[in-house]
């Protein structure tokens, strides 16, 4: 994984505990380096070995620990500029949600040994959505979880309740499926627009989208 996950790690301890605490964490944790660089790869089992030494001294639960993290993460990245690609995803929630996968496809520009998770909405309505996560790497759903609800708070004032539905190991894919409700008024509207749309076309252009994957119809 890239150094970014782990400065993001480090930060969150420090502002939220306390450098004192970070050093306590990093020794027991056997971590020689005080400080990571974003864009250098590190080994898998760093995170998950220095959150099991966190949780511990830090006397909080697994959930809440990574949960707070993922919180963290949005106003971390900021001094990056990440913010600002954050913006330009959707005018609404739903547009950022269904941008995801592409959002990860940008980042491979700057960080290209990713191992970029995959996220697919389903069973939309105007209250909300179910939101399937996909990814090789274990112990980042509360992370997600957290990333995900202040970006709805943060980016588009939502107030947003998630809830884990079910967790499950695909080979060698972890596949969680979360229940997201929040006001998701905008599905209506774009449904709506669509229809009338639609109404003077020669065919329908959800034909043209399940044949291609990515295509604008004018």
């Amino acid at each position: 994984m890239y150094g970014l996950l782990l400065e993001n790690l480090v930060e969150y301890i420090k502002q939220t505990y306390g450098s004192d605490k970070w050093e306590k964490i990093r020794k027991d944790a056997g971590i020689q380096q005080e400080n990571f660089s974003t864009h250098q790869v590190y080994g898998e089992n760093l995170i998950p070995n220095v959150a099991i030494k966190a949780i511990e001294v830090l006397n909080v639960t697994e959930r809440d620990f990574f949960y707070q993290m993922g919180v963290f993460f949005i106003s971390f990245v900021r001094p990056y500029g990440y913010d600002r690609v954050l913006l330009v995803l959707g005018r609404h929630m739903r547009d950022f949600l269904n941008g995801l996968d592409n959002l990860h496809e940008y980042l491979r520009y700057s960080y290209p040994r990713m191992k970029a998770p995959s996220f697919i909405c389903e069973n939309e309505t105007s209250k909300g959505l179910t939101l399937h996560y996909r990814s090789k790497r274990k112990g980042f759903v509360y992370y997600t979880m957290g990333q995900i609800k202040e970006v709805a708070r943060h980016f588009y004032h939502k107030d947003m309740k998630i809830e884990l539905i079910k967790e499950e190991l695909l080979f060698d894919l972890i596949h969680t499926t979360f229940q997201l409700t929040f006001d998701n008024r905008a599905f209506t509207l774009t449904s709506l627009a669509m229809t009338t749309e639609e109404k003077h076309l020669p065919i329908s252009a959800s034909i043209l989208f399940e044949i291609f994957p990515f295509c604008i119809v004018f």
